[in-house]
C-alpha cells in the first residue's frame, strides 16, 4: 500500500497535455456561455452595459467586456465545481478520459471541487506567471502529479482509461 492508501499500484494520473486539453475544452464552454449569459441579460434590461473609460475616451465594447469577465468567472467556478462533484469529471475530461478524485481514492465532496478550482482564480491576478509555474512544478514534482489546488484540496486527476474509473 502506498503512503496515500492506494492498494497494490499507484493510480496513473492523466498527463498534463491531456489535463491542459480538458482545461481548453472546458473554458470554451464556459467563455461561450459567459457571453451568451451577458447578452441574454443586457437584452432583458437586467444588466446595463457600463461605459469605460480609457485615454480619455469613453467605450462600451470595453463595458461589455468586463460583463463577460465578471459573468464568466462566476460561471468558471460553478461549472467545474458542480461537473465534478456531481460526476468527478467535467465535459473536457470526460472527452479526454480524466476523472477528479481524493487522493485515496474516493469521490471528491463539493468543498473539496470548489477549493481545487478556487484556487484556479490565482492565474488570473497580476502575478499570473508565478503562479503558474508554480503549478507547472508541483504537476512536475509531486508524486501524484498535483497542481495547487489539487493539493489543497487532497485530490488528483486520474488517468479514468488507464484505471478503468
Amino acid at each position: 500500500m502506498s503512503a496515500y492508501g492506494w492498494s497494490a499500484r499507484v493510480p496513473v494520473t492523466g498527463s498534463l497535455s491531456r489535463r491542459a486539453a480538458a482545461f481548453l475544452a472546458d473554458s470554451l464552454v464556459v467563455f461561450t456561455l459567459a457571453w451568451i449569459v451577458t447578452f441574454v441579460l443586457a437584452s432583458a434590461g437586467a444588466l446595463r452595459i457600463p461605459d469605460v473609460e480609457v485615454n480619455g475616451e469613453k467605450s462600451q465594447a470595453l463595458g461589455l467586456l468586463a460583463l463577460v469577465s465578471i459573468v464568466e468567472a462566476s460561471l468558471t467556478l460553478t461549472y467545474f465545481t458542480a461537473f465534478e462533484a456531481a460526476w468527478g469529471r467535467t465535459p473536457g475530461k470526460m472527452l479526454v478520459g480524466l476523472r477528479v478524485a481524493r487522493v485515496g481514492g474516493e469521490r471528491a465532496s463539493l468543498f473539496d471541487c470548489f477549493l481545487r478550482n478556487l484556487l484556479r482564480f490565482l492565474w488570473v491576478t497580476p502575478f499570473f506567471p508565478i503562479f503558474l509555474a508554480i503549478d507547472a512544478w508541483s504537476l512536475r514534482t509531486t508524486e501524484l502529479d498535483q497542481r495547487l489546488g489539487d493539493l489543497a484540496a487532497g485530490t488528483l486527476v486520474l488517468d479514468a482509461r488507464a484505471a478503468n474509473l
